[in-house]
C-alpha cells in the first residue's frame, strides 16, 4: 500500500509541474516583442491554440483530481485498518484479561487474613472468630466494585464464576484447597482499592474492629497475577 501512495503521489507532482510548463509557455507567447502585431488569422490561431491547451489543462486537472482521491482514500483505508487493528488488539487484551485468560501485571494491593487471635469471650460463638467463605467473598466483591482488573486468592486466578467455599479452617477456591493465612491479591487503581477495604464502612474494618480478624492491607507496585492455566 506505501508504494500505491508513493506512486499517485509521484504522479500528481509531475502533472502539476506539466501544467505549469503549459501555463509558462502561453504567458511567454503572449509577451514575444516581435510580435507587437499580428494579423487576424494569426489571432484565430493562437486562440485555437490556447484552447486546445485550456482543454488540455483541464484534462491534467481532472486527472490530478482523480489520483488526490485515490491517494485520500488509500490513507484513509490505511487509517481505518490502523484504528480497527487497535481497537480489536485493545479489546483481545482486555477480553484476556477479564477472562483470565492472560497474566497481568499492575499496581495494587495484597491483603492477608487469618483468624483472629483474641480470647474467646464469655458467651461468644467461636465462629465468629474465624475467617469464612463469605468473609472472603464480600471481600472480593467490594474489590470488584472498586475496578480491580485482576484477584487473586493464594495465587489462584479468580474468575467470573469461580466458587469459593469454607472447609473447616480452609477454604476451596475453583477446586484447590488453600489454608490461612489467605492472601488477597488485587490489580487496579490502588487508591481506590485501598478505599474499599480500609475506610470505616468497609466490610474489613468491620471484620477487624468488631471481631479482631487479623488482615494486613499493603500496597504494591508490579503485582503479578498469572492466568488461571497454573501451569503454562
Amino acid at each position: 500500500m506505501n508504494k500505491r501512495k508513493k506512486y499517485i503521489k509521484q504522479k500528481i507532482v509531475i502533472l502539476c509541474a506539466f501544467i505549469l510548463g503549459i501555463l509558462i509557455a502561453i504567458y511567454i507567447k503572449t509577451l514575444n516583442p516581435q510580435k507587437v502585431y499580428i494579423t487576424l488569422e494569426e489571432k484565430k490561431n493562437l486562440e485555437h491554440k490556447i484552447e486546445i491547451e485550456n482543454k488540455q489543462i483541464e484534462k491534467l486537472r481532472n486527472i490530478k483530481l482523480e489520483y488526490e482521491k485515490d491517494l485520500e482514500a488509500y490513507e484513509q483505508k490505511s487509517l481505518n485498518e490502523k484504528s480497527v487493528k487497535e481497537l480489536m488488539e485493545y479489546e483481545l487484551s482486555y477480553l484476556k484479561d477479564v477472562t483470565g485468560e492472560s497474566k497481568v501485571i499492575g499496581d495494587g494491593i495484597i491483603i492477608t487474613i487469618k483468624d483472629s487471635e483474641n480470647d474467646l469471650k464469655e458467651n461468644q460463638n467461636p465462629n465468629e472468630l474465624i475467617v469464612h467463605d463469605i468473609d472472603i467473598l464480600r471481600i472480593v466483591n467490594d474489590l470488584k466494585k472498586a475496578g480491580a482488573i485482576a484477584i487473586s486468592i493464594n495465587g489462584e486466578r479468580l474468575l467470573t464464576l469461580s466458587k469459593i467455599k469454607c472447609s473447616g479452617s480452609t477454604i476451596k477456591v475453583n477446586d484447590t484447597t488453600y489454608g490461612q493465612p489467605f492472601i488477597i491479591k488485587a490489580i487496579g487503581d490502588l487508591n481506590t482499592l485501598k478505599a474499599s477495604v480500609i475506610s470505616p464502612q468497609s466490610y474489613t474494618n468491620i471484620l477487624q474492629e468488631v471481631y479482631g480478624i487479623y488482615i494486613k492491607v499493603e500496597e504494591e507496585n508490579d503485582i503479578i497475577i498469572n492466568s488461571f492455566k497454573k501451569y503454562e
